[in-house]
């Protein structure tokens, strides 16, 4: 099965543990560039603190959206591996 994950935690499990990570990336995104729209209007510094802020806040999400791409990497490449070895295939099997 095309879509069939390897993952032995229950479904509703997995979904919430993606619905937290993608929220958080989000509002890492958005947070600064508000407060930089907060501070913009409170001390009349226009568009320079929102910039800062929308700056900072993508840099911020796109190193932990890396980071997490990474993570689930190395986890679906760890599942490979003890995948193979649970079958006992190989190519130095038998013979």
């Amino acid at each position: 099965m095309s879509g069939a994950s390897n993952d032995d935690r229950p479904p509703m499990v997995v979904a919430m543990r993606w619905v937290h990570q993608i929220s958080s990336i989000a509002i890492e995104m958005a947070l600064p560039a508000f407060l930089g729209h907060w501070a913009d209007e409170h001390w009349g510094t226009e568009p320079w603190l929102v910039a800062v802020g929308a700056l900072l806040g993508f840099s911020v999400a796109m190193v932990h959206l890396l980071a997490l791409a990474k993570q689930s990497g190395r986890r679906d490449a760890a599942r490979r591996g003890s995948g193979r070895a649970d079958r006992g295939g190989g190519s130095d099997s038998g013979g």
